[in-house]
């Protein structure tokens, strides 16, 4: 059996300890030792790294009574110098806890029971047993969790048995037997969890929700605490500043002047649209007044839009079959007919996509695609040729 240092002297970041076992685990050497301070993967937490007499410490897993290290390669000696890497323990501790106190806000705004909990390398997310939760709702969790952390409340923890648990005021009843670990926040949370936490809950910091998505019935909650949430706010604060710097804006500006180029840019949309319209036709009765029956022409920097707009005009008239191309970041391919016509462009189309390994589809008398392929010429000398 390993004793759980972290459980005894949570603060613990170094220690000694005898190799008991060594093994292989997942192709990596591996040591069992008599005691230590090394969190394995469990409880919602990921796994402590470190180094054991100078190895790096890749992974920490829980088989039965015993841990084992997984490391990145064979440790000498029959004992074990073991330090942790405390920045990695302390962000896994601020968000683990910090999800206690903000399940427990949830409970109390407004019943929200918490179903699952992911702890990310960059954010954690909750998810609620239910998507009636109003962003009000949110918020007032996210300010009443961060009120217990500048209340610096006392954590205790503490091993008690099923009796003992029966009395508790616990948030979700543990379905385990034997000795169970309670985590209880004064006048606050009380928990079963194997997890690591803090003696009070400053150590925590801020707690920053940064995303909502919402499911059939169930809401996850995308967050962030201590370190991690002041780093947010920065990396938000500097792209508020640099959009208000292009935009000769303040932070209090900042929404409306977004509006308004959000405005501009939808009617420069609109009025390109319509110009881009009235050039498909001008150069729709320019090719019909060639008076070919079989009209083709390729256009530059053109897409699909475009194209079909071209040859809806030109097979209006009865008689006529058109077949356009357009060059771009992808090539752009049209077959059409006028309804006259007595001609599937289905087949002709697929070779002529195919040329610029690509595709399209569309009705008998009206073909539309393209691909990557940049020979448009080539693909429109092809349909030409079929269509002879």
């Amino acid at each position: 059996m390993t004793r759980r240092l972290f459980y005894e002297e949570p603060r613990l970041r170094e220690f000694t300890g005898r190799i008991v076992r060594r093994l292989e685990s997942g192709g990596k050497p591996a040591v069992v030792l008599d005691a230590t301070a090394f969190y394995p993967t469990g409880g919602g937490q990921p796994h402590d790294t470190g180094t054991l007499n100078g190895v790096r410490v890749v992974d920490v897993v829980e088989e039965g009574e015993e841990i084992l290290h997984l490391l990145e390669r064979p440790v000498e000696g029959d004992q074990a110098r073991g330090v942790v890497d405390w920045d990695r323990r302390t962000d896994h501790l601020q968000q683990h806890h910090g999800q206690h106190l903000l399940s427990e806000a949830f409970v109390r705004v407004c019943g929200a029971e918490t179903a699952s909990f992911h702890l990310g390398a960059e954010t954690c997310s909750i998810d609620l047993s239910t998507d009636r939760v109003t962003p009000d709702d949110v918020a007032s969790a996210e300010s009443m969790a961060n009120d217990v952390v500048l209340e610096d409340r006392e954590v205790e923890i503490s091993w008690v048995t099923r009796e003992e648990v029966a009395k508790l005021p616990m948030r979700k009843p543990p379905q385990v037997e034997g000795k169970i670990r309670v985590v209880r926040v004064a006048d606050f949370d009380c928990s079963a969890c194997c997890g690591t936490h803090p003696a009070r809950t400053g150590e925590v910091g801020p707690i920053l929700v940064t995303g909502l998505e919402r499911g059939k019935s169930s809401l996850r909650v995308t967050f962030v605490c201590g370190r991690r949430a002041i780093a947010w706010a920065r990396r938000d604060l500097a792209i508020l500043k640099a959009a208000g710097g292009k935009l000769s804006a303040g932070r209090e500006e900042l929404e409306a002047a977004v509006e308004r180029v959000l405005g501009e840019r939808a009617a420069a949309h609109k009025a390109l649209q319509a110009a881009e319209k009235e050039l498909a036709s001008h150069a729709a009765a320019a090719l019909a007044a060639e008076g070919a029956k079989v009209v083709s022409k390729i256009f530059e920097n053109r897409g699909l839009k475009f194209l079909q707009a071209v040859a809806n005009d030109l097979v209006a008239a009865p008689g006529r079959v058109a077949v356009l191309g357009g060059t771009g970041e992808t090539s752009s391919l049209v077959l059409a007919r006028s309804k006259d016509v007595a001609l599937d462009l289905k087949p002709v189309a697929a070779e002529a996509f195919a040329h610029v390994q690509g595709r399209g589809g569309g009705s008998p008398f009206f073909q539309q695609g393209g691909g990557p392929g940049k020979d448009v010429a080539g693909a429109v000398r092809l349909a030409l040729l079929k269509l002879a």
